[in-house]
């Protein structure tokens, strides 16, 4: 994506001098054509986190993932990455982004990484319920909130777990309610009466409205209008459907914020850290009534 920026830049550059007809020195470096990766091995956390790696045996299957944990910490965020996620690549960003009085677990999808299998829709969601298990049945776990984080394809994962397991809170960033929504927001207005998006058989059975129909944990819901992969509206629906069921919701938009840069955001830390404190605080229901009047009503800046 940067590399596309620069090269991007460089035609800007090229036109204005040959509309002034004018020489300039164009700079080209290493730098443009190779990106290093941003595993967990290469980010600097708070004194006291550890961070371990591991792998998770299912059968023949393995599960690798990422443990970044601390003795005082008072959360634990399993984090579902988007479909291009590794973590070897863009691992330590994640760390970097959410390690903040939270212990935090990173996994590979099958097939990515240190995991393998073959990438289906049940096997993703089976090692996503395998790796949230294995990590809240240690007993650095205990008495700490639990939540799942999921951005774009990973917060459909995210929702299927939060509906199968005993979770505090959720935070969709990025995502849709389910692949078939998502496909038709992709159609151009103009084609849409001619192409009829085909979704495999696994793939539509993922519905983010009907995993959490009876989910009690803290929701928030992060978009932005500048998003062209996950349309805003997408986000907007699906908030305004989690009221009309009764979740605790909170929608954010981030203005400007390209897919996968609402954590670059200045107003991100301070959402998030809003949202971990009413995880902390909640005291939730029993049950959620699909009727009842929400009071905390979605935020959008």
């Amino acid at each position: 994506m940067t590399s596309y920026v620069r090269v991007g830049t460089v035609g800007i550059v090229l036109t204005v001098a040959l509309a002034l007809c004018a020489c300039v020195d164009v700079s080209f470096g290493l730098a443009n054509l190779m990106h290093a990766d941003r595993s967990p091995q290469t980010v600097v956390l708070a004194h006291g986190y550890v961070v371990q790696d591991a792998v998770i045996h299912r059968g023949d299957r393995r599960i690798g993932i990422t443990y970044a944990h601390h003795p005082q910490s008072q959360a634990v965020i399993v984090f579902c990455g988007g479909n291009t996620f590794h973590r070897s690549i863009e691992g330590g960003d994640a760390l970097q982004t959410l390690a903040h009085d939270a212990d935090v677990v990173l996994f590979d999808y099958p097939g990515y990484g240190d995991s393998t299998g073959p990438a289906t829709a049940a096997i993703v969601l089976e090692d996503a319920l395998a790796v949230y298990d294995y990590v809240m049945e240690m007993e650095s776990s205990a008495e700490k909130k639990r939540v799942l984080y999921g951005f774009s394809l990973g917060g459909m994962v995210a929702a299927q777990v939060a509906g199968q397991r005993a979770v505090d809170g959720l935070v969709l960033e990025a995502t849709a309610p389910s692949v078939e929504v998502w496909a038709r927001s992709q159609i151009p207005w103009y084609a849409k009466p001619l192409v009829r998006p085909r979704i495999e058989a696994g793939l539509a059975s993922i519905d983010t409205i009907v995993a959490l129909r009876s989910f009690r944990g803290e929701v928030l819901v992060m978009t932005s209008p500048a998003d062209e992969q996950a349309p805003a509206a997408l986000s907007i629906a699906m908030d305004r459907e989690f009221q009309r069921m009764g979740l605790h919701t909170v929608l954010v938009q981030f203005p400007g914020a390209s897919h996968g840069a609402i954590p670059r955001s200045a107003e991100y830390t301070a959402v998030l850290a809003a949202f971990l404190y009413r995880v902390k605080a909640a005291q939730r229901p029993d049950r959620v009534d699909a009727n009842l009047d929400v009071t905390q009503h979605s935020v959008r800046d």
